[in-house]
């Protein structure tokens, strides 16, 4: 008999073999690169301490900034004080009686201005003089009558 079916790898024998394979348990074939059980034990020692020493270092910086911190706030409040003492001290030296006892030791004396005594004020100074006496004044004129007020101010009267 003639034998009209393809020829096949697979027969009862070499279909019992390659399932025998297939089904057989496979050893793991170990790379020669296992670790040594402590290799992993020195290396979660290594970062529990690497994170220790960073977590003190970051404690021991937020303790010294806290101290420059605790030193900048003082040096202000000492400064605020200081400018407060002598910011009372400008306004007793600045006061009118002060200006006066000054004037009064170097002999001379206060003469206290005149108001729009000839002399523009900042808001005016934009428009022209009304007045009558300095209708058709120069700038020369308003600087020297300011001069002059001045020097009567300080002059002795």
């Amino acid at each position: 008999m003639i034998d009209h079916e393809p020829q096949s790898s697979f027969n009862e024998g070499n279909l019992a073999r390659t399932w025998e394979k297939k089904l057989r348990y496979k050893e793991k074939v170990n790379s020669g690169h296992k670790r040594r059980p402590w290799v992993r034990t020195i290396l979660w020692i290594g970062s529990l301490w690497g994170a220790a020493m960073a977590a003190s270092i970051l404690a021991i910086h937020v303790m010294v900034m806290g101290y420059q911190v605790d030193q900048l706030q003082s040096r202000y409040t000492h400064l605020q004080r200081e400018q407060q003492l002598l910011s009372a001290n400008v306004a007793s030296l600045s006061s009118p009686m002060a200006l006066n006892r000054q004037a009064s030791k170097m002999n001379l004396t206060m003469v206290t201005p005149r108001p729009n005594a000839g002399i523009p004020s900042p808001a005016s100074a934009s428009r022209p003089a009304v007045s009558a006496d300095s209708t058709h004044a120069t700038w020369i004129k308003l600087v020297d009558q300011w001069i002059n007020q001045l020097r009567g101010a300080v002059v002795k009267s």
